[in-house]
């Protein structure tokens, strides 16, 4: 059967210029396909075992394998995708699924974006360099997450699909998450004597930028690398140039601007809460991060939304 390819108007709201969906997928025996649609953009779809029809986008396209394991068949190839696994689906991929081995179903997330959002990216970075690595490959990109981070970041695409966030709203966020998602992704790694970061170390910052992790701070880093601090000092300075202490405290201040512009929390208890016990020192992080004091910034955040 001939690939088809999927229109923009079909699958994105215009007003959002994104839609994310959740899909469960089982297979059968037959040559049927049965799709049963649910409230919040969900589908369960039955599929004949031989696979999905080929296609293409109009669209840029995410996948995110939550549970089960399905093979992705893209370009003439296939890949085995296993859970926690994401993949940057380029327009001009001609991409189908078929059954993995052994594996009856597989539970995934799919966000399509307009094409528009590449744009809006390089501008806000003032560099489009994260397009050469998206674009490069002749099979789409493909990132393993931890499963933490892809709970995490799962529940935050699917509270986009929440009646009463406006398009406006829900636009800006979607823009938000693909630009910190293509940044952490395709954008060159600082290191130092051009030496790739260890293993560890990428599993460990990983690890860190949940905050079960980076409250406890250094302790908690410490305890989940088992390296001491002198160790950890030398190869955070000399892959990603900066120390741990920094490293750990621009998360809490990202962690910290987002409770600010979504929650009432004071900015004493957020900066107690934080693990940072003085307040002029909460104060200093985020100016240095941020160039505006944490009420500034939640005046900025509030006043944002009442214009939306």
């Amino acid at each position: 059967m001939e690939p088809i390819t999927l229109e923009l108007d079909n699958f994105i709201n215009p007003a959002v210029g994104a839609e994310v969906s959740f899909h469960a997928i089982s297979w059968n025996a037959g040559r049927r396909q049965s799709s049963i649609p649910s409230g919040g953009n969900l589908h369960y779809h039955s599929l004949p075992s031989g696979g999905t029809v080929e296609h293409s986008h109009e669209f840029g396209e995410l996948i995110f394998l939550l549970s089960g394991t399905i093979v992705h068949r893209v370009n003439g190839e296939k890949q085995l995708l296993e859970p926690n696994s994401i993949v940057f689906v380029r327009p001009n991929d001609r991409h189908g699924f078929l059954p993995a081995p052994g594996a009856p179903g597989c539970e995934l997330l799919l966000l399509s974006f307009h094409l528009e959002f590449f744009v809006t990216i390089s501008r806000y970075l003032e560099d489009d360099a994260f397009l050469h690595g998206y674009t490069e490959s002749v099979l789409p990109p493909v990132f393993q997450l931890p499963e933490s981070r892809m709970n995490e970041l799962s529940l935050e695409l699917l509270s986009l699909n929440a009646q009463g966030i406006s398009p406006a709203v829900r636009k800006i966020r979607f823009k938000v998450l693909l630009a910190n998602l293509f940044t952490r992704f395709f954008l060159p790694r600082e290191s130092a004597g051009g030496a790739d970061a260890p293993e560890w170390l990428e599993s460990l910052c990983e690890k860190m930028r949940t905050p079960v992790n980076f409250i406890p701070g250094l302790k908690r880093m410490q305890q989940l690398s088992g390296y001491t601090p002198e160790y950890l000092c030398k190869i955070f300075r000399k892959h990603l140039g900066r120390t741990p202490t920094e490293f750990v405290n621009e998360l809490r201040i990202n962690y910290a601007a987002r409770m600010l512009a979504d929650s009432d929390e004071s900015i004493a208890e957020l900066a107690y809460r934080l693990n940072i016990q003085s307040l002029s020192r909460f104060y200093h992080l985020f100016r240095n991060q941020y160039s505006c004091t944490p009420a500034e910034y939640r005046r900025r955040a509030h006043a944002a939304r009442r214009l939306l």
